[in-house]
C-alpha cells in the first residue's frame, strides 16, 4: 500500500522523511487491514494496474497517508484530492487479468495487520523494478 509517492528524491532526504515517519506514526496504533473487491485499470500509457479495495482499514490508512504527506509537505492530497487506500497487486496489465482478479477478489479476502510504515526506494530496470528498504517505523511508537 503506498501512502505518499515521493517520485524522484534526493537520498540526503532520508532522514527528514524518518523523522517525519516517527512524527505520524506515534499518533496511530497498530489496525487490521482486510480487503475487497478487485479492481483496475487497463490500456493507459503506463500499461495497467491491478489492486485490491479494502473494506477494513481504509480510514486509517487514508489518515496515516493524509499525515505524512502534510508532514512531508508533498502536496500530493488535500481535501478535493484525498487519499484512496487499495493494495496495488500488479502493474503492466491488460484487461484479461483485471477480469480474472475481478471474479477471484469476489471470494478471496486477505488481512493482516498494519503495524509499521516503511520508506522504500525503487530501482528501475527494463525487467521490472526492484524494492529496497531504506528505514521503518512501527505504528504507536
Amino acid at each position: 500500500m503506498t501512502l505518499v509517492f515521493l517520485g524522484q528524491t534526493d537520498a540526503r532526504e532520508v532522514d527528514r522523511i524518518d523523522a517525519a515517519m516517527a512524527a505520524v506514526t506515534g499518533r496511530h496504533a497498530p489496525y487490521a487491514v482486510t480487503t475487497g473487491e478487485g479492481g483496475g485499470r487497463s490500456g493507459d500509457r503506463r500499461g495497467g494496474v491491478a489492486w485490491l479495495r479494502l473494506v477494513e482499514g481504509g480510514r486509517e490508512t487514508a489518515a496515516i497517508a493524509f499525515e505524512l504527506d502534510q508532514a512531508l509537505a508533498s502536496n500530493v492530497y488535500d481535501a478535493q484530492h484525498p487519499p484512496h487506500p487499495h493494495l496495488t497487486l500488479a502493474r503492466g496489465v491488460d484487461q484479461a487479468p483485471l477480469d480474472d482478479l475481478r471474479r477471484v477478489a469476489a471470494t478471496l479476502r486477505l488481512a493482516w495487520t498494519a503495524d509499521r510504515i516503511v520508506l522504500f526506494r525503487s530501482h528501475t530496470d527494463p525487467r521490472g523494478s526492484r524494492y529496497e528498504a531504506l528505514t521503518a517505523v512501527g505504528l504507536g511508537t
